[in-house]
């Protein structure tokens, strides 16, 4: 799972790149050319920070309705 960030995406998505570190679910990664935050799950790309926010925090074991016990 990686997640591609841009250093000059405004607003800068923190709480998707802490929550990725946070977890270690996903590898940062920083591109200049990205328009959007976007979150790679084999194949399956989420975008928008809330969107990755929501599933960082499945995948963590962090939200209520998480599979991880």
């Amino acid at each position: 799972m990686s997640l591609t960030l841009s250093p000059t995406l405004s607003p800068f998505p923190y709480a998707a790149a802490a929550l990725a570190a946070y977890t270690k679910q996903a590898e940062l990664i920083f591109d200049d050319a990205a328009t959007d935050a976007t979150l790679d799950l084999s194949g399956t790309v989420i975008s928008g920070e809330e969107n990755i926010i929501e599933e960082l925090a499945k995948t963590g074991g962090l939200s209520s309705d998480s599979t991880t016990v």
